[in-house]
């Protein structure tokens, strides 16, 4: 990729991988040059025009053709058409990863762009680049951070045996498709409408029969704002209470009216004599009391043996995990908080709703027995509950693929990606990504990197001492600020796949998780808007046997970070088409 000058009008070309288009939008807009920037990629081409390094018109291979009626407009009315049509065409073009671009002077703007006629979609006087380019870098920074909260957030549900939620952490293999099949996708809901605020959608409002009262409960009152906000807009009348006390008197007050209600609180508060930070337990303990038995969703940072024997115990059947919350930065923040109340809205209060009652009540079935729960079938590749075992050898050299091997890779990454298209947002494509590593690894895990640091969502296969992975591994943070291996491919965005090296935070992991037989691991990082937002780790912790090719799960990996971004650009532009 360079420069060329002195023969010809082309003066820069290259390929997206090496140069980003919004590095591209400001070389151009320097130059003050007049001109158009091609762009080509599988799915066609589209264009960016300059006068002078000033934006007249643009368009991405999705963006639809001219339409005849504009021309029945006057002038005021159709310029703003064609310069939102402009905004969501670069909105698509600066989020291509792969593609190739050429720069052509011109003395003036171009009527045609290969077979496209733009002379009615070009304005009579350009927008200023550098506006552009602070909209566009604003607009990519805010859907990393909604991409990050979202794909946290799809990792909120415990597995069912500590909560009663099919969590994500351990989902079963998807069936097999043969890979030259077109799947059909199963039958699901249309996509949301868009939020243009907060890049998330808002379910519908509680059907007839449901509570629609939720008790809210938590100590932080910015947590406890954004929270109340989402559920109000989500058709639920929120009481707010900021410690035990408070929520018992305003609980005490609703069964008074013998409104339904249920509560969702926060486990670590401090009660109200201070002896410790497990207030959310207080609550309820004091509204059985009352004899108010209300539904109970407990919001909790992690969940030990103990916390969780204390839950059953006292009839708390469903749990969310908070996600990892600094004020350090207040967009993320506010990020991690819509994406953690819409999975609320979405996935858990509608369980329920439909078991509310103010009055009091007879005592419910006991929680299920934590015999009943062992007794689920184990996770695919997990390891027998006997402790670490030695570590074996370390691994040899992949050999050459054959070309039956290669056309097997190909099969599966076909399916793979057939699956992924059926993906319409963070939840789907997280748990596509996990049980496509089922398929590569014993064990995987998935990691959010957000914070300079990164943390363990979930996971499934090998973990020591009868735990299960998918609990284990959110108290597993390894700073990114140090050198590692970790932080080389969290900041280089190149997978790496080897032996396990000596390396502080290697052994760190290693002393969480267990080392089993495992004699390598893959990291692989998935990016969103070019930076990385998590990290899929991977070996084979049961056999101990190499890793093998990974380069189909590589490309699978980048196509699923494509997927997280189409899926917020797509409500953008949703947003934009409803202004």
């Amino acid at each position: 990729m360079g420069p060329r000058s002195g023969s010809g009008t082309v003066s820069l070309n290259g390929n997206l991988e090496d140069l980003p288009l919004l590095d591209i939008l400001q070389i151009v807009s320097f130059s003050k040059k007049t001109g158009y920037l091609s762009i080509r990629t599988e799915a066609g081409e589209g264009a960016i025009v300059f006068t002078d390094g000033f934006v007249v018109a643009a368009f991405s291979a999705e963006t639809p053709p001219f339409d005849p009626r504009y021309r029945r407009l006057p002038p005021e009315a159709r310029t703003p058409l064609l310069r939102q049509s402009i905004e969501r065409g670069l909105e698509q073009l600066i989020r291509l990863r792969e593609g190739q671009f050429s720069f052509s002077l011109t003395e003036q703007p171009p009527l045609r762009i290969g077979p496209r006629d733009i002379s009615e979609e070009t304005l009579p006087e350009g927008i200023n680049a550098q506006e552009l380019l602070l909209d566009l870098a604003r607009g990519m920074d805010e859907d990393r951070r909604d991409s990050t909260a979202a794909l946290e957030a799809s990792f909120a549900e415990p597995p069912e045996d500590v909560g009663g939620a099919e969590a994500l952490v351990d989902l079963p293999p998807a069936p097999a498709v043969p890979a030259t099949a077109v799947r059909s996708p199963a039958p699901s809901a249309p996509p949301p409408p868009a939020d243009a605020a907060a890049g998330a959608s808002v379910p519908p409002p509680p059907s007839e029969g449901e509570a629609t009262t939720i008790l809210l409960v938590d100590d932080e009152d910015e947590v406890r704002r954004i929270l109340a906000e989402r559920f109000a807009r989500g058709g639920y009348n929120v009481v707010e209470a900021h410690d035990p006390d408070s929520a018992v008197k305003k609980a005490g007050r609703l069964g008074k009216a013998s409104i339904a209600f249920l509560l969702v609180t926060d486990l670590g508060m401090p009660t109200s004599g201070g002896t410790s930070f497990q207030g959310g337990f207080e609550v309820v303990k004091r509204l059985w009391k009352m004899n108010l038995r209300p539904p109970v969703l407990l919001m909790a940072e992690a969940l030990t043996g103990t916390l969780q024997a204390r839950a059953r115990q006292m009839e708390i059947a469903h749990f969310v995990f908070k996600p990892g919350l600094s004020k350090l930065d207040p967009e993320q923040f506010e990020a991690d908080l819509r994406a953690f109340a819409t999975k609320i809205l979405t996935d858990l209060l509608p369980k329920l709703g439909t078991t509310a009652s103010a009055a009091p009540s007879a005592k419910p079935a006991a929680a299920r027995p934590a015999e009943a729960a062992a007794g689920r079938p184990p996770a695919a590749g997990t390891a027998p509950t006997k402790g670490p075992a030695p570590p074996a050898a370390a691994p040899s050299a992949v050999p050459p693929a054959t070309a039956d091997e290669r056309s097997r890779d190909f099969e599966h990454l076909q399916r793979w990606l057939e699956e992924l298209r059926g993906c319409q947002d963070a939840t789907q494509v997280s748990a596509q990504v996990m049980r496509v590593a089922r398929d590569c690894f014993e064990r995987g895990i998935l990691f959010v990197v957000k914070h300079e640091t990164m943390r363990g969502l979930g996971g499934y296969g090998a973990a020591p001492r009868d735990e299960k992975l998918g609990l284990l591994v959110r108290d597993v943070t390894i700073p990114l600020g140090e050198p590692s291996l970790f932080a080389r491919v969290a900041v280089g965005r190149k997978s790496h796949v080897g032996p396990w090296p000596e390396d502080k935070w290697a052994r760190h992991l290693l002393g969480k998780i267990g080392r089993f037989q495992s004699s390598g691991f893959a990291l692989l990082p998935l990016l969103t808007n070019r930076e990385t937002v998590a990290i899929l780790f991977g070996d084979n912790a049961d056999s101990g046997r190499p890793l093998g090719r990974l380069a189909a799960l590589d490309t699978f990996v980048n196509q699923a970070g494509i997927a997280l971004e189409n899926a917020f650009l797509q409500r953008k532009v949703t947003a934009m088409q409803g202004q």
